[in-house]
């Protein structure tokens, strides 16, 4: 109780803030003053007081750095104190209900049907991956198959058409395997030919042997190659689409051949398969220009989810380790250019392509791109309804943004990872460490909470 009274006592928002923007001339007629993320009411009218102060003590929590940086050393100590089944139901209503959609067919049903009530689809995220170091038998990355088209089959039938799935290429195959593929092939024609010789493979040609790999390493690429086709035939046949999660930059190179060959034997007619752009790195628009180019040699739609990246201090850690340029960006700032630099890039694809040629996701919780690319949007002529542009969030987060979105008629999708507890937690808490400057950063989202709660228990 002392926690809701504080909350209550809390200021109000910045309203000064609002009636500056509203009277501003220079927003007359744009989607800035037509749209304002400052809207509680809106936000977090589908969720319970209950709810509302849940997300407010989490997303308190996730505010300090100390339980972000040890996060999984944190959850390992509670589980040798507490025990395993008490700490189940310490966290399962708290963390875990929070950020998590389920872990079988059933609540990830509710947790579709409470986000359709408010106009938001899903977009599903299970957690399997692995890193260098981590290769799993076959019997591992097989059941990471029917797991992902287990999971396309719920996504399709809480979403229909276009609804989205989120994957990792090392959920398919071994990290170690893609490393040596991503160190050999550093020239762009290198890369073209891998692309084409796998795209042909999986659109049911001769894979012929790698010369710099072995028999074992050979057989083992085909497997791979062939759970690839599997899932992107199976997304394909849904009318899904299939996202590829980016990854560490010593992968990166690797998971892009893997899903531009996927790209070029599944997207003939609309981008099915989609490649994830970090915009934290400082190649991500040359990058994206890249692999556009790629796709339009082989003929084929190109489809993009833009973010600003979740492995931004590992990658600086590793590059003083290894002696190597800081493949980053130098602040959150220039992040932040590069990424409204690709968002208008692709935005001005997408209208020269016709339009079902290039599909982007817009996938951010800072407020500022979310307009930008609103604005740009329409300057374009581009309409929310063509489903070529869609937003994203995190589940559990950016509320404000998300609810609004979708009530003023955008696509909007919560990105949703699916999976038990204790699967899902140890990749929650590497997610939490990567994404320390998102979660610290939701000081403005706890304010609104704190609002909604004061409107609810004493009406203003």
């Amino acid at each position: 109780m002392s926690i809701v009274v504080s909350l209550l006592r809390q200021p109000r928002l910045m309203c000064h803030h609002i009636v500056t923007c509203r009277s501003s001339s220079s927003l007359i007629n744009t989607p800035e003053k037509q749209i304002s993320f400052a809207d509680h009411r809106t936000a977090y009218a589908h969720l319970s007081r209950t709810e509302i102060l849940r997300a407010w003590i989490v997303l308190k929590l996730c505010s300090f750095d100390f339980l972000l940086q040890n996060s999984l050393k944190v959850l390992e100590h509670s589980q040798r104190v507490l025990g395993r089944g008490l700490l189940e139901k310490i966290l399962r209503p708290t963390l875990y209900d929070q950020f998590v959609a389920g872990d079988d067919p059933q609540s990830l049903k509710e947790t579709a049907n409470k986000l359709k009530k408010v106009g938001i689809k899903l977009m599903i995220l299970p957690s399997l991956e692995e890193d260098v170091g981590q290769k799993s038998d076959e019997n591992r990355y097989n059941s990471n198959v029917e797991v992902t088209l287990q999971l396309a089959e719920i996504a399709y039938h809480h979403g229909g058409p276009l609804s989205c799935l989120q994957t990792k290429i090392t959920a398919l195959i071994s990290a170690d395997l893609l490393l040596k593929l991503a160190e050999r092939n550093r020239d762009k024609e290198d890369q073209f030919r891998t692309i084409s010789s796998w795209a042909n493979y999986m659109a049911g040609g001769l894979l012929a042997p790698v010369s710099y790999l072995d028999k074992t390493e050979n057989i083992e690429l085909e497997k791979g190659l062939e759970r690839l086709k599997s899932v992107g035939a199976f997304a394909s046949g849904l009318q899904l689409r299939l996202l590829v999660d980016g990854e560490f930059t010593y992968l990166n190179q690797a998971i892009s051949i893997a899903a531009l060959s996927m790209a070029g034997a599944f997207n003939q007619s609309r981008p099915v398969v989609w490649n994830t752009y970090q915009c934290y790195l400082k190649d991500a628009f040359e990058k994206i220009c890249s692999e556009l180019e790629i796709t339009q040699r082989m003929g084929v739609g190109f489809g993009a989810k833009i973010v600003r990246g979740a492995y931004l201090e590992r990658e600086r850690q590793l590059s003083v380790e290894g002696n190597y340029p800081d493949p980053t960006n130098p602040s959150y700032e220039a992040t932040s250019d590069v990424y409204d630099r690709v968002v208008e890039y692709l935005l001005e694809e997408v209208v020269r392509s016709g339009g079902q040629r290039c599909n982007v996701i817009v996938a951010s919780h800072n407020e500022k791109s979310v307009l930008k690319a609103l604005t740009k949007m329409r300057s374009l002529g581009i309409s929310p309804k063509d489903n070529t542009v869609v937003f994203g969030q995190i589940y559990g987060m950016a509320s404000n943004i998300t609810v609004k979105l979708a009530s003023e008629g955008y696509i909007v999708y919560n990105s949703v990872p699916y999976g038990s507890l204790f699967d899902v937690l140890p990749y929650l808490s590497r997610r939490a460490t990567e994404n320390r400057a998102v979660l610290k950063g939701t000081r403005r989202e706890r304010t609104l909470l704190a609002r909604e709660l004061r409107a609810r228990f004493l009406g203003f």
